[in-house]
Parts: structure tokens; sequence; C-alpha cells
């Protein structure tokens, strides 16, 4: 149903949904999901958000809705989106790069909110736009974007943030509120009870601490087991099984355990007894066709940057011959080279590094 926001005679229905344009024959919230929610960032109530960099940027025109939807063992995010390919391809990561289990996840003006079993909490700022992937109609950059006359959208996307823990008794009903214009106007809820008396924990997604709302009313999730400590790694799904491996010349270079829905993976260089640890940035890219999830014999493209950290290039001369000649030869000496970068369940290319890699 579109204009929701508007009276009700200007409402229509359709079955339209996904590539091209919002015309697609429609998608479905993938099979077995634990939980599943629904998120609209509009320039109509939110206005702007805010980035890594703290400049505000304008919701898109046309919105973002995306619908998520969370993994039978709360480890995947997947969402689909009325303009994107109507297949199950895209992923948001959870936190401690997608291995953190989540009971619960509610989402609103695309800001996340995931729950574990024991209480641990932690709220992200995420979607197509933000995330880096549309490069049809913004600008991004990896370089510092604070006190730029035009500031581009500083990439990496904002990452999860660790909230607080509740001093009381909570459930897996959770919820996310919007409160106002911008990215940080909103409410976290959590049902739960302090002192015998039922109700919910609140606080705005910038406070450090938690009120407590009593109601009476009687708990409608399940009881969590909510410790004082942090437990987020108590629970975590298996890490990525991808690993990737080459050897070009006296250099070797490794990524090891690649997850199509982290952001940011160790690259790692060796020539001689000498490594050095590079990052790959990898975000998915706009598609108009259908991809298969995960990482199939299907290539999959992916919009890369190479970084390469500051110290490295201040003390360039120290390293390693071939190490030296491949940062300056191919990466040109700079903090920051894009690059396409295509990767199956076997082989990843990484186009400016000039060296192919197999799954090892």
């Amino acid at each position: 149903m579109d204009h929701a926001l508007n009276a009700p005679w200007t409402w229509n229905w359709t079955h339209r949904y996904g590539a091209p344009l919002w015309l697609g024959g429609g998608n479905t919230v993938p099979y077995r999901s634990a939980r599943w929610t629904w998120s609209v960032l509009s320039p109509g109530e939110d206005k702007v958000w805010r980035d890594t960099a703290g400049n505000d940027h304008p919701a898109g025109g046309a919105k973002v809705s995306h619908v998520f939807a969370l993994s039978d063992d709360g480890s995947r995010i997947t969402w689909v989106d009325p303009w994107l390919p109507a297949d199950h391809s895209y992923e948001m990561a959870t936190p401690l790069r997608g291995r953190f289990q989540a009971a619960a996840l509610s989402i609103a003006a695309c800001t996340s909110f995931v729950i574990n079993r024991y209480g641990d909490m932690y709220t992200r700022l995420y979607d197509f736009d933000i995330a880096g992937s549309d490069k049809v109609f913004f600008s991004y950059s990896y370089q510092d974007q604070r006190d730029a006359a035009f500031p581009k959208i500083q990439l990496p996307a904002p990452d999860w943030i660790r909230q607080p823990k509740i001093p009381g008794q909570v459930t897996d009903r959770i919820s996310i509120h919007k409160t106002g214009v911008g990215s940080d106007a909103r409410e976290l809820r959590v049902e739960g009870s302090d002192h015998g008396h039922t109700g919910y924990w609140s606080k705005a997604l910038t406070a450090s601490q938690w009120t407590f709302t009593s109601t009476g009313e009687a708990f409608e999730g399940h009881v969590l087991q909510n410790t004082p400590a942090d437990r987020s790694t108590d629970t975590l799904a298996p890490p990525s099984p991808y690993h990737y491996s080459g050897t070009l010349g006296q250099v070797t270079a490794r990524v090891n355990e690649f997850d199509v829905a982290v952001a940011a993976t160790p690259l790692i260089l060796q020539a001689g007894d000498q490594k050095l640890q590079l990052t790959l940035h990898t975000v998915d890219g706009l598609r108009q066709t259908p991809q298969a999830p995960g990482l199939t014999s299907q290539p999959r493209s992916f919009y890369g940057t190479i970084e390469v950290p500051q110290a490295v290039l201040d003390d360039l001369d120290s390293y390693h011959p071939a190490l030296r000649a491949l940062v300056r030869d191919r990466l040109k000496s700079a903090r920051f080279t894009d690059t396409d970068v295509a990767i199956t369940d076997q082989t990843m290319t990484i186009t400016h590094l000039g060296l192919p890699l197999n799954r090892t």
C-alpha cells in the first residue's frame, strides 16, 4: 500500500515489487525467517540521516523502503527492496562480523535494533543508500569527509553500536520508534519488569540509561537470561568458510572468512617472512537481475576498495621490495584504491591487485 501518511482516499494497493522500477512481479519474506520487519526512511518524516563523518544527508526523494528478515538461527539479516531484483541476495551482517545470534529484530527508518538471549543489544543505521550501493544517485568516499565543503557520503557505513544493558528482567519483545527529524531521533523499547512490576524499559537511541514504565500487563514475549555482563560472544554462529589465496611472483595474497554481508575484510599480503595487512572493503552493487544468495558458482560483483594504512605508506621503504612494488605500481601508493571485485564460491578476482585468488 502506498501513500500511508496521506488521507485514506489516496491509498492504493499493488502486487508490483522489485526491478525494474518497482514494476516486478512481487517478492516474499525468506523461508524460515524467525522475525521480519518493514522499514521506511522518508524525506517527509526523517528528512536527513547522519554519516560517520558527522555530515547530514537528505533522505532519498523516493524514500528507502526495505523489508528485513532475521534467519532462524538469528545470525543473518536478509532484506528486500521494491526497486531491486526479486531475490534474497542482499544481506546486512549482524554484529561481530555476522556471527552474533539475535533473538529478536526491530527496525524503524533504517535503524536496526537486535537483542540476544542474554539481553545484549545493538543498533545500526544501515540501508542500500547508506551502505554505498547506490552510485547512480549518490557520491561516496572513504577519504575523510569531515569539514569538506561539499561532503560525499562517508564510507564505510555506520557499524553496530552496543547499547547499555538493562538493569532488570527483559523479554525478546523489542521495538524501535521514530521520534522526530534525523537519524538519532529514535526510541528503543524492551518489554520487561522492575521490582516485580511489569511494563517496558525505554531510552532514546543515544541516551546512556534506561527508564522503566509500568503497565501491569502480562508478558507477551519470551523471558531472556539478562545478565549485567556482556555475553555477546557466548553464542556465535560459525565463521564464514570462504578463504581465498593466490600468488604472483614473490607476493602471496590471502583473504580469510569472507562474508558477503561484512563490509571490511583483512587482505594479507606476504613476501618472504614479511606480512602486510590491508583492508578489502566490499559493498553489494546495484543489480537489476536476480542473484543467488551467498556465494555460488554464479559470479557476484561488488564495489571494492583497497585501503592501505597510512603508517604503511609513511614507512613503505622498510617493506620487502615485492610488497613495496605492488603498493607503488598497482595501488599508486594511495590510501584508497577503488576496484571491481568478482567472487564465486571458488574464486576471487580483485582487479587492481592483478592477482587471482582461489578458494583454499
